[in-house]
Order: C-alpha cells, then sequence, then structure tokens
C-alpha cells in the first residue's frame, strides 16, 4: 500500500514538472542593453558631447580626476549629475524595435540634419554615439545609432541636455544665515553699511543708524545674513580683475571665523560677482540683477522713508 501511494506521489510530481517545463525557444530574452559593455567602461571613459538640433553643443571631458567643461574654460561640472546620466546611459534598453524607413526619421525626431533632427549623444572612448529623438508616451525615447536608418524605442527617457548649466551646480556659494556673525556694504557712493550679530540675544542689528531714524522694520538687518544664501550663476568665466574697478564690497564674517569678500559690479548689461573664497577665487559668476541689488544695499534701503521722501 506505501508503495503505490509513493508511486503515485512520484507520477504527480513528474506531471506537474512537465506541466510547467519552460521550452527554452519559448523564453522571451530580455531587453538588450543599447551600449552592451558601457557600464564596465564607465571608470576608464574621458568625454561626453551632447549637440542638439538648433547647433548648441556642450563637450565634458575628464581631467586628471575632475570633469570640466571645455566651453566654459574648464569649470567644473556636477559629478552628481554626469554620474546619474552615465548610469541611465549605460544601463538604457531597447524595449521595441520601430522604423527603418529613413523618410520616417524626421517624425520621430531622429533625423540626421533637416527638422526633426535628433540629439546627438556621444560618449567616449569607444565612440558610444546615439541620436535621440522624441519621447514616446509612457515609454521611452525615439533613438537611433550613428550611420543605422534602424530606429529604436528605449525603456525609459533619455534625458541629454546641450545646455550647458544643466551640467553644473548653478548655486555658487549657500551661507546659512545663522553662520553670519557681522555683514559690511561698502559702496562707492553711498556710506558704509554694517550690521552684527548682538551676543547676548543673538540677533543681528543695524549699526549706526542715523540720528531720528526709524529701521523699516524690526528685523530689517536680519535680510543681510541671507545675502549668500543660494546665490546662483546666470554665467561663469575666467576671473578678470581688470573689469573690477570700483565695485560694490560685500564682506561677511562667519562664526568660524572665515571672511568671505564679495564684489560686484555692473558691466554693460551684466551683472558680475567676483568670490574672494577658496575654489571660488578664479572664477567671476554673472548674476541676476536682484542678486546684485541684494549684495550692494545701502543704509537707506534698511530705513523709513522720511517725511520728505514721502512727499
Amino acid at each position: 500500500m506505501n508503495m503505490k501511494v509513493a508511486g503515485l506521489f512520484a507520477m504527480a510530481v513528474l506531471s506537474i514538472a512537465l506541466l510547467f517545463q519552460i521550452n527554452p525557444d519559448d523564453v522571451e530574452e530580455s531587453p538588450r542593453l543599447v551600449f552592451p559593455g558601457l557600464k564596465e567602461q564607465l571608470p576608464a571613459l574621458t568625454g561626453i558631447e551632447v549637440t542638439n538640433p538648433n547647433g548648441n553643443s556642450v563637450s565634458i571631458v575628464k581631467q586628471q580626476d575632475n570633469w570640466v567643461l571645455e566651453g566654459k574654460s574648464g569649470y567644473s561640472a556636477d559629478f552628481s549629475k554626469l554620474s546619474r546620466f552615465l548610469v541611465n546611459v549605460s544601463e538604457l534598453r531597447i524595449a521595441e524595435e520601430k522604423t527603418s524607413i529613413s523618410t520616417n526619421h524626421s517624425r520621430l525626431g531622429v533625423a540626421e540634419n533637416d527638422q526633426g533632427a535628433g540629439t546627438r549623444v556621444i560618449v567616449s572612448p569607444g565612440e558610444y554615439s546615439l541620436l535621440v529623438g522624441k519621447e514616446a508616451p509612457s515609454k521611452g525615447s525615439f533613438v537611433r545609432y550613428a550611420g543605422d536608418a534602424q530606429v529604436y524605442l528605449t525603456n525609459k527617457p533619455v534625458a541629454a541636455s546641450a545646455n550647458w548649466i544643466e551640467w553644473i551646480d548653478p548655486v555658487v556659494i549657500n551661507i546659512e544665515p545663522a553662520n553670519v556673525r557681522e555683514v559690511t556694504i561698502d559702496m562707492p557712493s553711498a556710506p558704509l553699511l554694517f550690521a552684527n550679530r548682538n551676543e547676548a540675544p543673538g540677533e543681528f542689528e543695524l549699526r549706526e543708524i542715523p540720528a531720528g531714524r526709524e529701521l523699516k522694520y524690526a528685523t530689517v538687518a536680519d535680510s543681510l545674513t541671507r545675502l549668500l544664501v543660494n546665490v546662483r550663476m546666470l554665467d561663469v568665466e575666467p576671473y578678470n580683475p581688470v573689469i573690477f574697478v570700483d565695485p560694490g564690497n560685500t564682506r561677511l564674517v562667519l562664526l568660524s571665523g572665515e571672511i568671505i569678500i564679495v564684489r560686484s559690479i555692473i558691466v554693460g548689461d551684466r551683472f558680475m560677482m567676483h568670490i574672494d573664497r577658496k575654489n571660488l577665487a578664479d572664477w567671476q559668476f554673472e548674476i541676476s540683477e536682484n542678486t546684485y541689488n541684494e549684495l550692494n544695499q545701502n543704509m537707506e534701503s534698511m530705513l523709513k522713508a522720511t517725511e520728505a521722501d514721502v512727499e
């Protein structure tokens, strides 16, 4: 009786195994990588070039252990953005094969030169080259290898910008207000503005207020502690001291004892800033008009208007 039960059980197990046996010919291979082998090559890469249909381009190259922008005199790229881009490209897969008819390339945004041209992405060495076109709804991007008419749809969108500022950290400097001990603003055409932190209550206070004048509001001096919070650039270029003639000088002393001096000036229609601080002193930055005005506040901007001014 036990032998019969064992035999029936063995047959049942075999039947189940045969029922669920997988035919290798029926197995659908996982989508292949757009660039097989790229992930293993990531540490050896030395360059990225992105050119959009309008002809705008950005070139990021590796110099020693640093990635820099060629078109911006070697200003450092944001490594986190760069790394994220390279990892995403190395993991990019082909979800579907699409058309290989060249007349359809423009419609999908992967043509070579005409109105429907794609964004060209080249990763070196190895010349991993790709034309990136439009995004498909709820899917990836249409792409095409250079010199190949076949169009593919990727498993996720390909984000490749030819705008240099997308590859850097646009925040030049960020100093927390609580770390500021004193601020001095010295402008060529205005009296010196000075404020510091009163150690007892810890409040920031404006000094040498003119007799008979009142602060615009009680905490107006606190705005001076925020002068270097998330200061963003519009452009960057190597520092040229020749253009900084009679600039506004904004001087911050931090609780740590560090002194940061910011010089700002208007050159034509551009508002320029230089920061005397390690890793920034070799550069000058274009900033917004609003940022320039904040750096060049004067005593009058801190005070209530006089009756004469109101009239």
